[in-house]
């Protein structure tokens, strides 16, 4: 048995032997084509143009033994030249496959179901061909394939990931392939979507060009940039979704538009009937205007603004559009960014900044831009891209208001009225961007009692959102403490806080900012609204009646008050502020004077508040009081401050008289100030000057009467002196100095701390 299979093997060996040596090589070429099927904005055209298959694989095989002969790639033309080895007479077939494989270093391309089998086409088979010479196997065209009633043509997809690449990886921005195959599936269902490295084709998409964009562009995002899209169901014309979606898609969109336009034809999103011959629109999107939707594609949670916005960086003037010749913003041809043409300059930012970013929106785009092209960033034209599809990524007009020392002033709103629009954007002096982290602060001034409702809306009070915005609302009192706070309890995503009855008078604080990372930037209008207005109640007179009476007599005293709010009853708090008393309540009351020894004027202060507690301003009425009997002395009372004092922990302390010791009097008084709190010390009085030196100071007074006092927490001690109507008082001289022992910071033996002096003398 062994030797018989040796024999077998040397026979096998010799029949190989003698084949290669009557093999020899001869050249098959040929073409190979694919069925298109054209379209517009306006839908499928009904022609099926022919068109080259380009950078396919192309196998020579013996279409017997199914050996492989010869291997290549088709030119730009979708022909083929391929150098094959045969012996003899063959049945030659030509094979290409829906993959660039062998295309030198290209990108690899690959169009299989969604089970891997890769999709190829055939020439017809050249039966008996002589291998002495060469053959021409003619042009083969890839017809239409379907999948229920739709058609498609797998080449087609191939041709559309050719295209992709050939603009990344060509002169315009000269960037390597993917780290991948990009894999191309089709048919996958009811919807196309990618993933990774792959797109899948729904069952109806395989012709539609700009969807197959589409998907690439999320492969292209995904492998030469950073896309945070977390996916879901979205739809054109959706302007509230969530913007790191909007901007995976819009992106995506913009990249088949972009495609397009570099190919010279129009840019165009069209989602069309896979089983349709003409129109079959089931969605579509112009990129120039964002046609159907030019009135509804705002803000950079719509994924159509999105892709409008980063189609204008990029087009110009020449751009095939329904404005031939016209270019519809400030970016275009001939525009340079730092030396760079748009579509660089883009790519950089896509490439960069925004490669680098987490949780990727619009606003990168935005931040990315003005980072990456900082020398030069066009920023008047930028803005006006970005502004046209309401994404307001600049200060608003009451920037910079980030603090609450720096709230804006703001009128309570009356009627349907809200503030004009503010962005949650606030850059630093001197820059475009970022912006994030903008907080903005409204003032309010308001009375207690009232009861308000604070919110915010979508701009122009769109219930679609036409923003990002997630604005978060927290308000603060007068004394800064924070009252109330609501994310989103109104519409969308804004907040809504109603029926705050308004504690104290005072000004309050709106502060509105987002707590979202996906959203940071947006815009929104606000309102503060009275539920209720509580006015504070006006006092139009008060009126003392007589002004001017003896202090064994009485004023009355009457106000005049009124409240914008009808049925309020109105209270009043007389407050008598340097003596006296008050009889009686209400409107009018009586003004009963202490006795006194000169004539004093006394300060009554009224304030009138409502049921709720509002407080009219404080008003004040003067009376003129005179001593009933007179001064029983002849000659002038009088004080005045002398000496030098010695200094304490707190510096010298001071000793002041309140005015004169009128004879009689309730109002002399003498304060020590400036001394360590809650201190002791000792007042000397003496009826003549010594003025010795004592502890490092000087002691004026002869110590005939001594009081011992504590300061207050403030450092101060206050001595009223009341005077009675006594004749034995007059003319008396006393000085009085305070000393302050044991102060830490004092010199001395006994570390007295010492004011100077105050003389005084009793009188009229």
């Amino acid at each position: 048995m062994m030797t018989r299979i040796f024999l077998t093997a040397l026979t096998l060996v010799g029949a190989l032997l003698g084949a290669q040596a009557d093999a020899q090589t001869f050249t098959v070429d040929g073409a190979f084509l694919y069925q298109d099927k054209e379209f517009a904005y306006t839908g499928w055209t009904g022609t099926d143009p022919i068109l080259p298959i380009r950078r396919a694989d192309v196998v020579v095989l013996d279409d017997t033994t199914g050996a492989v002969l010869g291997s290549g790639s088709t030119a730009q033309d979708g022909s083929f030249s391929i150098v094959c080895t045969g012996t003899g007479s063959l049945d030659v077939v030509v094979r290409c496959d829906c993959d660039t494989d062998l295309d030198g270093s290209f990108q690899r391309i690959r169009v299989t179901t969604e089970s891997n089998t890769e999709y190829s086409t055939f020439s017809p088979v050249f039966a008996a061909h002589d291998t002495a010479n060469d053959l021409n196997v003619g042009t083969s065209v890839a017809g239409v394939i379907t999948q229920g009633s739709n058609e498609a043509n797998p080449f087609n997809m191939l041709d559309m990931g050719v295209h992709v690449m050939e603009y990344i990886t060509g002169p315009t921005l000269n960037e390597g392939n993917m780290n991948q195959t990009l894999r191309i599936y089709w048919p996958s269902g009811s919807g196309s979507f990618a993933t990774n490295n792959q797109a899948h084709m729904a069952d109806d998409d395989g012709f539609d060009d700009p969807v197959i964009l589409h998907e690439i562009g999320h492969v292209v995002h995904n492998k030469y940039s950073e896309s945070d899209s977390p996916g879901g169901t979205h739809f054109i014309g959706d302007s509230d979704q969530d913007p790191r979606l909007s901007f995976g898609e819009g992106f995506a969109t913009f990249f088949a538009g972009k495609i397009q336009e570099h190919l010279g034809r129009e840019a165009v999103y069209t989602d069309l009937s896979g089983s349709a011959q003409t129109g079959g629109v089931q969605i579509r999107l112009r990129h120039e205007n964002a046609q159907p939707f030019g009135t509804d594609a705002f803000g950079a949670a719509d994924e159509s603004a999105v892709a409008v916005v980063l189609y204008d960086l990029i087009d110009d003037v020449d751009s095939v559009d329904t404005t031939p010749g016209f270019d519809d913003d400030g970016i275009g041809l001939g525009t340079s960014i730092g030396g760079l043409d748009p579509a660089n300059a883009w790519w950089d930012v896509f490439r960069g900044p925004v490669a680098t970013a987490g949780n990727v929106t619009m606003n990168h785009a935005w931040d990315g831009w003005f980072s990456e092209h900082v020398a030069d960033p066009h920023f008047a034209e930028v803005l006006g891209l970005f502004e046209a599809r309401r994404m307001y990524f600049s200060n608003d007009v009451d920037e910079p208001n980030d603090t609450l020392a720096t709230a804006t002033p703001t009128a309570v709103q009356t009627g349907s009225n809200w503030s004009s629009p503010r962005s949650l954007f606030a850059s630093s002096p001197g820059t475009f961007a970022p912006g994030t982290d903008d907080e903005d602060w409204y003032s309010y001034e308001l009375v207690k009692g009232s009861d308000l409702l604070f919110r915010t809306r979508y701009e122009n009070a769109v219930g679609d959102a036409d923003t990002q915005a997630d604005v978060f609302l927290e308000l603060y009192g007068p004394t800064g403490a924070l009252l109330a706070s609501d994310d989103d309890s109104g519409s969308g995503r804004n907040p809504f806080v109603d029926d705050f009855i308004i504690p104290e008078t005072g000004t309050y604080t709106l502060r509105l900012r987002t707590l979202s990372n996906q959203r940071r930037y947006g815009t929104y209008e606000f309102r503060a609204k009275h539920n209720f207005e509580n006015f504070v109640p006006e006092v139009s007179s008060v009126v003392a009646s007589p002004a001017t009476i003896l202090d064994t007599g009485s004023s009355t005293l009457t106000a005049t008050a009124t409240d914008a709010n009808a049925g309020q009853t109105l209270s009043y708090a007389w407050t008598p502020t340097n003596g006296g008393a008050i009889v009686g309540a209400g409107s009018s009351v009586l003004f009963d004077p202490p006795l006194v020894g000169a004539s004093t004027t006394f300060v009554v202060e009224l304030i009138v508040s409502d049921d709720l507690g509002a407080e009219s301003a404080s008003e004040s009425v003067m009376i003129d009081v005179d001593p009933a009997g007179g001064s029983v002395c002849t000659g002038a009372a009088s004080a005045a401050s002398g000496g030098v004092g010695k200094a304490g922990s707190l510096g010298i302390p001071s000793l002041t008289a309140t005015n004169l010791p009128v004879v009689p009097s309730s109002d002399f008084a003498l304060t020590v100030s400036g001394a360590l709190p809650s201190f002791s010390g000792i007042l000397f009085f003496g009826l003549s000057q010594i003025a010795v030196p004592f502890d490092g100071g000087t002691f004026y007074p002869s110590p005939d009467i001594q009081i011992p006092f504590a300061t207050d927490p403030a450092g101060e001690f206050v001595l009223p002196i009341v005077i009675p109507n006594d004749p034995t008082f007059c003319g008396i001289p006393l000085t009085v100095q305070a000393m302050l022992p044991n102060d830490p910071g004092a010199i001395g033996g006994k570390q007295t701390a010492q004011t100077g002096f105050v003389e005084f003398t009793f009188g009229n």
